[in-house]
């Protein structure tokens, strides 16, 4: 389901629209408590949150984070992320939103999903939708005509509803709108930076910016492991074996763009993932044998706490133990560890001499912007006697066509807080550059057609997008969100 998603962008952005407002809206209320025993798992108003659609879209949901993670993602850091909470909470919000369509009498026909599903690329061969792909699709993911129908029906529905909200500014409120950038100001100006200030190094004044800043200048927090590996690189694996795991999890295997890879294209990670699954069970009984003493640790290692030989799960799950505990098996590269932490060293401020090579950096930085305010607040005071650059007229649409000795991302920035201020004269700070800079003449302009409609579209989603959220706010409160214990 997600490769045919990434390639019907008008589906897609309702989809993440949908889990995105679910987060601020539903996420932060309801979380997972309840069982899904039975063919309905809750209930949002009048509709009914169906089993076996949270099976697909968790499944969809965490095929997406395995290919994130590369294939190496499982169903322990599927509970540390609330994947369930996070298929529920989208499932709800999508919910509220058919009780309002139906409210309003909103109605996708069968004739309408037919249409929209025989349009779908990945259906389709030579430009013609191929009843053989789709079946293969829905068998490859475990899926049933009916639910995954019934699901695009109801995203149609959710989108024909979007379109009836498609609310349009006032002239008045184009105008408003319009009126910043028809303003244009003329500047003369100095550009200051960091980079043009030398920063001499006394010993003295370095020890007692570091008596101040000292808090900064920790140690790591340092763990020492003793580990036991289950290797994978002797398990042998037949071409049948290889070919019906491949065949049972095909859907796992993507490349960037979504597309599903062939066998040959994805075996070197089937092989890999196939020999892991098959030393799981090695692994938990030299777990067991470990945490019973009868086998001895295979090597001590020591981290400091976040070193990438570790995923960040892993390094989660050992934050939350203590010395003596024991992990059960992960998979580190291409084996199993099961790992016991022997030590732990907590953090400790460094001497002035360990971190004094990271706070000479700082101790510049800090006197050279010390001494740029300084110069920046003498040269505004004498501005209009300064040897200082004229600009051209500026406006909020042009940053990309001035010449100010400012890249295209420092003169965006530049000209936004500069149009933010109401100083005739004034200093903005753009990263380690200074502008200081007094307005010397100013016009109106008129904006041509494209630039109006331009910004009349920007008004147009404003609006709608404003009213979207807060309708989303009343219709938490009209209709009651219900899980089934």
């Amino acid at each position: 389901m997600i490769s045919w998603m990434q390639k019907n962008n008008k589906f897609l952005i309702v989809t993440i629209w949908i889990a995105t407002i679910s987060f601020i809206f539903t996420g932060a209320t309801y979380g997972f408590k309840y069982g899904i025993k039975s063919s309905s798992i809750g209930e949002v108003g009048d509709i009914k949150l169906s089993r076996e659609k949270f099976q697909m879209e968790y499944r969809n949901l965490y095929d997406r984070y395995s290919q994130i993670y590369q294939g190496r993602f499982d169903e322990e850091q599927a509970k540390a992320m609330h994947l369930q909470e996070q298929v529920l909470n989208s499932m709800a919000t999508e919910a509220l939103l058919l009780n309002l369509a139906k409210d309003f009498g909103v109605i996708v026909s069968d004739k309408e999903v037919a249409l929209y599903l025989a349009s779908i690329p990945t259906f389709q061969q030579n430009g013609v939708f191929n009843k053989s792909i789709y079946e293969t699709f829905l068998r490859n993911r475990g899926l049933s005509a009916k639910t995954f129908e019934s699901s695009l029906k109801d995203s149609l529905t959710i989108q024909k509803l979007f379109s009836l909200m498609n609310l349009k500014g006032t002239d008045e409120e184009y105008k408003i709108f319009q009126m910043p950038f028809e303003i244009a100001d003329k500047l003369k100006y100095v550009i200051l930076s960091l980079a043009d200030i030398n920063v001499s190094i006394d010993d003295k004044k370095l020890k007692e910016f570091w008596e101040m800043k000292k808090e900064q200048f920790q140690t790591p927090k340092q763990y020492s492991f003793n580990i036991v590996w289950q290797d994978t690189k002797d398990i042998n694996l037949t071409d049948s074996e290889i070919k019906s795991f491949f065949q049972e999890n095909s859907f796992k295997y993507t490349a960037p763009d979504g597309k599903l890879l062939s066998f040959d294209e994805a075996k070197e990670r089937v092989v890999r993932d196939l020999k892991i699954k098959k030393a799981k069970k090695d692994a938990n009984r030299k777990y067991i044998a470990f945490k019973k003493g009868k086998i001895q640790k295979d090597e001590t290692l020591t981290y400091d706490i976040g070193d990438s030989h570790f995923s960040k799960e892993l390094w989660s799950e050992i934050n939350a133990k203590t010395i003596g505990d024991l992990i059960k098996p992960k998979v580190v590269g291409d084996r199993y560890a099961i790992i016991k932490i022997v030590d732990i060293k907590e953090p400790r401020i460094k001497t002035f001499e360990e971190a004094k090579e990271a706070l000479i950096p700082l101790y510049k930085l800090n006197i050279a912007k010390e001494i740029l305010a300084k110069k920046s607040e003498e040269v505004l005071k004498n501005i209009d006697n300064e040897n200082t650059k004229i600009s051209d007229f500026i406006t909020l649409g042009n940053s990309n066509k001035q010449k100010m000795d400012l890249n295209k991302q420092e003169s965006a920035e530049f000209i936004n807080k500069l149009f933010t201020s109401d100083q005739e004269k004034g200093i903005i700070s753009i990263g380690d550059k200074v502008v200081v800079y007094k307005i010397i003449e100013q016009k109106l302009i008129s904006l041509d057609k494209n630039e109006t409609e331009g910004l009349s579209s920007q008004v147009d989603q404003l609006k709608q997008k404003s009213f979207e959220i807060n309708i989303l706010k009343q219709l938490d409160k009209k209709y009651p969100i219900k899980f089934y214990k």
